[in-house]
């Protein structure tokens, strides 16, 4: 198994170009369906005063599906194509650095993916043992939150090379 290590990043005082770099890149694998919600910011986690969020980090994103179709952002039909591009990255994490996915939307309170729940000896990384479905409030924001929170390795976090050539290496067909 491979531990979940964001806690244990420092946090930092500025965007770091590798996490910028997935968002937009996650953008554009996804056809448009994931936009970027927000990524670095100095603050704790939502209803956990004291607790550093992993955006302040640098190594966290919000992805939104919301079609806002005012702005631009978004597309017909975006969680669905949200899922499908997210199964296609768990089924490729190391490669794109995935440490953690919560998923604000199913009630009744959400869930989340984490790394050190993979199980080697199953062929899916985005199987049942992975996911965990919340049965009790855990994350602010669900159920029903139009986004998806992912955090990534420093390593990758810091790059935009590293970023660019995972996606190519997930992605080889796009």
């Amino acid at each position: 198994m491979t531990p979940y290590v964001v806690p244990t990043y420092p946090v930092v005082k500025h965007k770091l170009p590798g996490t910028e770099t997935w968002a937009r890149l996650a953008n554009q694998y996804s056809q448009g369906a994931l936009w970027s919600n927000g990524t670095w910011v100095i603050r704790d986690v939502r209803g956990q005063t004291g607790t550093v969020s992993n955006h302040a980090r640098g190594v966290a994103m919000d992805l939104s599906y919301r079609y806002m179709q005012s702005t631009g952002k978004g597309v017909s039909d975006g969680r669905r194509k949200a899922v499908a591009f997210l199964q296609t990255c768990l089924d490729n994490w190391q490669t794109l650095g995935i440490q953690c996915v919560l998923d604000y939307w199913p009630k009744d309170y959400g869930r989340g993916w984490r790394c050190d729940r993979v199980n080697p000896r199953l062929p899916k990384p985005h199987s049942a043992e992975a996911w965990v479905k919340y049965a009790k409030p855990t994350i602010h924001g669900a159920p029903n939150g139009d986004w998806l929170h992912i955090e990534i390795t420093r390593t990758l976090a810091e790059s935009e090379a590293l970023v660019e050539q995972a996606f190519r290496r997930a992605f080889p067909t796009v």
